[in-house]
């Protein structure tokens, strides 16, 4: 929680922070700039690409510097549950999984099979979605223990949370190309929980939004869900997630592939959802029992098997007809379930600079799952033919990580401030307590 005078830590943070991010982002700059064309002397390029840079930079330092203090008079965190830091370190991680995805399949071709841990982590980075969809289920999950939650007032904070910036990027791309969108197009953009895969088809420049509706569709049977485990236990989860798997089956042996309803529908998605709930019940029933850092270690290696394993079997383009699709989403769900809980509860410290930092990105992770496409065109248009190493995977990951991603945190910053913190006012308490919780 932000307090409204910053201390003396919180201003250190944002000068250090702003001062090496805005001298990064002037370099970066500098270096596309077309008054680099005035002179072929190498030495005199360089010169005017520093003084750039640092004129750029400085500029950029006071106005991150003016944003960020600002923001910290104003209250970032939900009134509903008690804010963990490093919940916003494992949003980070996941836009940023989700960014190096698709830069990474501007260089390389969708399907193509990569060998190496980065470059299968890479590949295979779309599965932050799925890490944001069991982080989603383990924050309501632990709003919602042993609690009630009024519907009215849950589907109105979510929706001044999350649709503000969806509808800015919704009206940028309509805007844009007008003339490739219908009525009907529009009304189902609109509206994202009617028909998920048509965003993805659609909105060319903001294809990621489909899984706003998945999220869309599970808060509104979220406060559903919650009222059924303080009736009936955990235990409806569990049989819940069984019986989903079970017809994901049933579809597999009637028509040989359930990769597009698992992927595309709530269906396919409710176990991700459901196993970050349950996590919340064992972490909470067992607060002692992941504490060891040997479980982070474990659930780490865990994670990056997985990518390994999506990659061996084909995954999303060369695995469409594989009967592990019926029960991928919920062995992905466990995966991630197992990395939030002994990351929250690993007894480890994280440096204060480091710890904030990270937090501050996590809140800008939104932001950057909605806007960095612009990243990827840019980093794509001007950096995309430099050559790091001699490997064409190995130079979309250098790209990406240290290009496109920052410059992802760049774009970002503006839209969160202004387009998605303002309406955080509007968000209201939806919770109460409750004496049948089990």
């Amino acid at each position: 929680m932000y307090s409204a005078k910053p201390n003396k830590s919180q201003l250190l943070f944002i000068y250090i922070w702003t001062g090496a991010f805005s001298l990064w982002t002037g370099s970066l700059i500098a270096s596309i700039s077309p008054w680099l064309h005035w002179s072929h002397h190498p030495i005199e390029a360089a010169l005017i690409q520093g003084v750039i840079a640092v004129i750029l930079a400085l500029l950029l330092s006071a106005l991150f510097i003016y944003i960020l203090k600002s923001g910290l008079s104003t209250e970032v965190e939900s009134q509903n549950i008690h804010y963990i830091p490093r919940l916003d370190h494992l949003r980070f991680l996941a836009a940023s999984l989700v960014v190096l995805y698709h830069y990474f399949h501007t260089i390389v071709v969708p399907g193509r099979i990569v060998t190496g841990l980065f470059s299968e982590i890479a590949s295979e980075g779309s599965s932050g979605v799925d890490l944001f969809f069991v982080l989603s289920g383990f924050i309501f999950g632990t709003i919602a223990y042993q609690k009630r939650i009024h519907y009215g007032n849950f589907i109105i904070s979510r929706l001044f949370r999350i649709y503000p910036l969806y509808l800015f990027a919704v009206t940028i791309a309509v805007s844009v190309h007008y003339n490739l969108f219908s009525t009907l197009d529009c009304l189902l953009l609109f509206f994202p929980f009617f028909q998920v895969n048509h965003i993805a088809g659609t909105l060319n420049d903001f294809g990621q939004l489909w899984s706003i509706g998945l999220e869309f569709q599970f808060y509104l049977i979220f406060p559903f869900l919650a009222e059924f485990v303080l009736r009936f236990g955990y235990r409806y989860l569990i049989a819940l997630t069984l019986a989903i798997i079970a017809l994901r089956y049933f579809y597999f042996t009637q028509t040989g592939t359930v990769r597009d309803f698992v992927y595309w529908s709530l269906l396919g998605r409710i176990d991700e959802f459901a196993v970050g709930i349950l996590a919340t019940a064992i972490s909470i029933r067992n607060p002692s029992f992941f504490k060891n850092p040997l479980h982070l270690l474990c659930s780490l290696v865990c994670a990056v098997l997985s990518f390994h394993w999506l990659q061996a079997w084909g995954g999303y383009y060369n695995g469409v007809n594989s009967a592990l699709w019926v029960i991928w989403p919920t062995f992905e769900g466990l995966v991630w379930a197992y990395l939030i809980v002994s990351y929250l509860r690993a007894r480890i410290t994280i440096p204060d600079f480091l710890n904030n930092s990270l937090a501050k990105l996590g809140h800008l992770s939104f932001s950057i799952y909605v806007m960095h496409g612009y990243a990827v065109f840019i980093t794509l248009k001007y950096f995309g033919v430099y050559h790091f190493t001699a490997s064409r995977e190995g130079d979309a990951i250098i790209a990406g990580l240290l290009i496109c991603l920052p410059l992802s945190v760049c774009i970002a910053l503006p839209t969160f401030h202004f387009i998605e913190k303002p309406f955080f006012v509007f968000k209201k308490k939806y919770t109460e307590n409750s004496l049948r919780g089990r």
